[in-house]
């Protein structure tokens, strides 16, 4: 099978659970937020994203060492899984055992204190599951681990709805969140030990260099969590649950959304990687400009179309007392379109080896973006909560393209994005004129429909391109 009919496939195959992991997660999300309502899904958001800052400490770059690592020639696959995942479990066990603890210093309720101590449990299990999945990644098995996602999400939805059913309270949100994350670890466990014999490893040269490689990711990944979640943290702190519950409504959405350019990316990395450490820096520039063209043919509908129906899309999803959500996510999906890229120059930087050179700009984001919370958000709250956070992806989508080029002198031709958006303006005005009454589904669907037939006609996708990602028998 060749290089671009494997990616082709496993990406299929990712989009394919992904699709029905996204259906049973909006499905969850009806729940809690019917359930729960704006004040309690704001406790929620502020819970899970509290855990997030120590979710992504934990990670210290860690995952995507991890592929690049197993990408390289001759490697010990057994000595480097073992050891990798050895120190992202211990790390975790720590850092997890903190948060509960650190949480009692912070002004918030009882309800969402409980739930920190509850959730910190699935968040480590978050944190076990992405070294797993990083490995599986690297193989090209992703297609089997989609099982995994759809089986956590099942489980996540049983439990949210016996919750709502037996009006059982917030903090059972929390217990779902516990067993949806338990099952897919087991399940991505069971494949992993079928590539690599795993077992408790210290190697201490290798948990050095493992170390070495990590820190700087680990530091932008650091300056990551302030512009990422300093927004949340900031309302939580300064405004209302219920409009904490507004904003993580319409952020929910997004996490959703930005998904795609990670798996997409994930996948690409160790081509990239092998492309530049292998001294072919023109196949390097050309992988990188394929990612370039499918992530302007993806972010381009995404954006348009969410702009034109986000109120709509958030009164469906969660209900009328949501609606005013719309208005936020309308905002939030400009951050989401630049997400695309700068996760296709982000993960180009990590195959270049050039992360120390990204990262004093994920420090400036990171001052800049905060310093903008605090002076904004305490006086006009989540609207410029999601304004703030559009500069922030923005800056750094821009800021690691300046990092690739100087590097590795790639300069992307620009015509596929021109001809996306003009296919991507022609369906939202089309999708603008329809009717309000008409249910917002059909309206997506028909928008997406409208989408591939422009994009076809403008040439933003040829079917020869269509046919080289067709997977190919060996």
């Amino acid at each position: 099978m060749s290089r671009t009919a494997l990616i082709a496939k496993n990406t299929a195959l990712q989009v394919l659970g992904r699709a029905v992991g996204t259906v049973l997660g909006l499905a969850t999300f009806y729940v809690m937020t019917h359930y729960l309502g704006t004040k309690g899904y704001g406790e929620f958001t502020t819970a899970t994203t509290f855990l997030q800052f120590f979710g992504i400490l934990v990670d210290f770059g860690l995952s995507l060492t991890a592929v690049a690592m197993l990408s390289e020639a001759n490697v010990d696959r057994d000595k480097v899984a073992s050891n990798l995942f050895s120190l992202r479990t211990a790390s975790a066990a720590v850092f997890f055992a903190l948060a509960p603890i650190v949480v009692l210093v912070f002004p918030y309720s009882a309800a969402v204190k409980a739930g920190v101590l509850v959730a910190s449990a699935s968040y480590f299990l978050i944190v076990v599951n992405q070294v797993l999945v990083s490995m599986l990644q690297q193989s090209y098995r992703m297609g089997r681990a989609a099982v995994a996602e759809v089986l956590g999400r099942v489980g996540l939805l049983l439990i949210a709805l016996v919750a709502w059913h037996w009006n059982l309270g917030l903090v059972w949100m929390f217990v779902a969140l516990i067993v949806g994350n338990l099952l897919t670890v087991l399940w991505n466990w069971m494949l992993v030990r079928t590539l690599a014999r795993i077992r408790w490893a210290y190697d201490r040269v290798m948990w050095l260099a493992i170390v070495s490689r990590s820190w700087p990711i680990a530091m932008s990944i650091a300056f990551n969590l302030v512009y990422l979640k300093g927004d949340v943290l900031v309302l939580s702190l300064t405004r209302s649950s219920a409009e904490v519950g507004l904003y993580g409504a319409a952020y929910k959405i997004l996490d959703v959304l930005t998904v795609v350019p990670m798996m997409f990316m994930g996948l690409v990395l160790p081509l990239l990687t092998r492309a530049w450490t292998a001294g072919d820096p023109g196949d390097f520039r050309r992988i990188l400009q394929r990612s370039f063209d499918f992530m302007a043919l993806v972010a381009a509908p995404l954006v348009v179309g969410t702009w034109v129906v986000g109120r709509d899309l958030m009164t469906f999803f969660a209900s009328t007392a949501f609606t005013a959500s719309g208005r936020l996510l309308g905002i939030l999906i400009i951050a989401c379109g630049a997400v695309f890229f700068g996760s296709t120059f982000g993960h180009a930087i990590i195959a270049l080896g050039r992360q120390k050179a990204a990262v004093k700009w994920y420090a400036v984001d990171a001052v800049l973006s905060f310093i903008g919370y605090i002076l904004f958000v305490p006086k006009w709250g989540s609207a410029a909560a999601a304004w703030v956070t559009v500069f922030s992806e923005v800056f750094i989508a821009v800021s690691t393209y300046l990092v690739v080029r100087q590097a590795s002198q790639f300069a992307p031709k620009l015509g596929g994005v021109v001809k996306s958006v003009l296919a991507a303006g022609l369906m939202g005005l089309v999708v603008l004129m329809m009717p309000n009454e008409w249910n917002v589904l059909i309206r997506i669907i028909l928008g997406i429909g409208l989408y591939a037939i422009a994009a076809l006609t403008f040439g933003a996708v040829t079917p020869a391109q269509l046919k080289e990602l067709r997977p190919k028998k060996a």
